[in-house]
């Protein structure tokens, strides 16, 4: 079954798992460790600071005590396994991100951002875990801008749920993203009515449809990039929708520019820039709430 979205981390449980992988405690719990002792062996730490350390993980859920040993839980998967999107949930993506954060000081003064491993496959395993109710309201607040459509163009989308809920509607729908995403999500969807196509969104020539929709795709872009995105998109359909994180419309875009500043890419662009941009190609433009999701839609509709 799909790891469905949790709650945010505490973040003293994201510090928790942060100092245990650092050290090496989540690796050797996660593979041959399976008491204190031979965590404090393989990770090379104080056995006593081992001993609090795995007793902590375990009251947060992360390991059981069975037969006098240690086992990783289900709440641990996504560390153990990067086979199948669907088995990660949302915790590697958010400990990737608090690596990040730690490490934003040397960022601002110009250092290169840590890349953890499995970045990108722990970031497509958070998509995929989306809430359900998340990602039909996304699809629904898309679907207002063209609701005589039936051909989508989906740029981004992480795991592909919004492109698999659109050809569950009955849209025929075609995926669009860098091709080590579509690499990533290709085994996911190989049974579902969703057509892959690698590229690179910000110099495209997308299928002619009725609809392009863009899925957090505009934040991992700087703002020349992000515009020709939306270029391109005027260029293949009458109408488009950007679900993203813009700036002046939401408190919590702040945070995300500052996810992706820690990043070292992309950004959470400004609302009024954005509106500007889908204005070179759309009469009608203009941004909305999303219900029950943490991003807005920016609307473009009818070609001038």
């Amino acid at each position: 079954m799909p790891t469905q979205d949790r709650a945010a981390a505490e973040w003293r449980e994201l510090a928790l798992l942060w100092a245990a992988r650092r050290c090496g405690a989540l690796d050797a719990l996660a593979t041959t460790a399976g008491t204190a002792d031979t965590v404090a062996d393989e990770a090379d730490i104080d056995p006593q600071s081992a001993e609090r350390l795995v007793a902590a993980l375990e009251a947060q859920g992360f390991l059981a005590h069975v037969d006098g040993e240690y086992e990783p839980t289900n709440r641990l998967l996504g560390f153990l396994t990067k086979t199948d999107l669907r088995s990660i949930g949302r915790l590697p993506a958010e400990l990737d991100a608090f690596d990040r954060w730690v490490a934003l000081p040397e960022t601002l003064a110009g250092a290169d951002p840590p890349e953890p491993a499995d970045a990108l496959r722990n970031e497509l395993g958070r998509e995929r875990a989306a809430d359900t109710a998340r990602v039909r309201s996304e699809v629904t607040t898309a679907v207002h801008a063209a609701p005589d459509g039936d051909r989508v163009v989906v740029l981004g989308d992480g795991g592909g749920s919004r492109a698999v809920e659109f050809a569950d509607r009955g849209w025929s729908v075609t995926l669009y993203d860098t091709p080590e995403r579509i690499d990533a999500v290709e085994p996911l969807l190989s049974r579902e009515s969703v057509e892959l196509q690698a590229g690179d969104p910000t110099d495209a020539a997308l299928p002619p449809c009725d609809l392009v929709v863009g899925i957090g795709v505009l934040q991992r872009y700087d703002a020349a990039d992000a515009r020709n995105i939306v270029a391109v998109a005027s260029d293949a359909a009458p109408a488009a929708v950007f679900i993203d994180a813009f700036q002046g419309v939401t408190d919590a875009a702040a945070l995300a520019d500052i996810d992706r500043l820690a990043a070292g890419r992309g950004g959470a662009h400004d609302a009024a820039a954005v509106r500007s941009w889908l204005a070179d190609g759309y009469g009608d433009v203009h941004i909305e709430a999303v219900p029950s999701s943490p991003y807005s839609a920016a609307v473009g509709r009818g070609v001038e």
